[in-house]
């Protein structure tokens, strides 16, 4: 499980060819083609931590779970819960989106541009008795933190997993005992973590997600200026060279 991470400790995969170390390298769902089975490395992998990475927690039937937004991360966290036949409930910022979410498997969805300040209690009113989630994915940081607090029950598991609207005051940490919950923090995870997604997916037949746009490797600013702005849906990917099929 030593961290190769390509892309963070290990740079250089934006190019059409390279050697890495096998222990960077893991094999491919047996089913997927190479665009989708993109999508799993980072995104997927912190999905699978986030809900079966804590031992005694993974999730399954009556579990409740509320993802924030529609970036790779909350959109690979809904598809593996609903494979696992949990809950899920989802917040975003359109009608198309909520529309697009509920395809996907989410129950109810909450438009948070409408109740900025009371998303937290209104997802927690699906619940059941509205006693809140048992796994709240936050990916925002410190301008959601405080909602998604609000959202999760009792000894759940508030989870954050990224920082992408971190400008906001940050909360203190003595709101955590407030609410009685687990604060968990989770960046990517292990090999063994990638190892258990791919069995799972293989197992579950589940296709990832992917943004309506594919880029071309010359396109690559093209593509960080898509996440910039948010125009995309799941993960975007980027096509580094023509392969052909590998299910052919």
């Amino acid at each position: 499980d030593a961290p190769y991470m390509l892309g963070q400790r290990t740079d250089g995969t934006l190019r059409s060819m390279g050697v890495f170390l096998d222990a960077a390298l893991m094999h491919a769902p047996k089913f997927l083609g190479w665009l989708p089975a993109a999508t799993l490395p980072c995104n997927w992998t912190t999905a699978w931590n986030v809900l079966f990475g804590l031992e005694g927690r993974a999730v399954g039937p009556g579990t409740w779970v509320l993802v924030q937004g529609t970036g790779g991360v909350s959109i690979a966290t809904l598809q593996l819960s609903t494979a696992a036949r949990a809950t899920v409930v989802a917040t975003t910022s359109t009608e198309e989106k909520m529309t697009r979410l509920e395809g996907l498997g989410a129950v109810k969805t909450v438009n948070y541009r409408s109740n900025p300040k009371g998303r937290g209690r209104e997802a927690r009113s699906f619940t059941p008795n509205e006693r809140g989630f048992d796994i709240v994915v936050d990916i925002c940081g410190n301008q959601t933190l405080s909602q998604s607090l609000e959202a999760v029950r009792t000894d759940g598991i508030a989870l954050m997993v990224g920082k992408v609207a971190d400008d906001a005051d940050p909360i203190s940490l003595s709101a955590v005992f407030m609410y009685t919950c687990i604060f968990r923090a989770s960046l990517a995870g292990s090999r063994s973590h990638f190892r258990e997604l791919v069995r799972y997916i293989d197992e579950k037949g589940i296709v990832p997600a992917m943004d309506d746009v594919v880029f071309e490797l010359a396109e690559f600013k093209d593509a960080y200026r898509r996440l910039k702005d948010k125009k995309h849906f799941s993960k975007v990917v980027i096509q580094v060279a023509q392969c052909l099929d590998r299910n052919k």
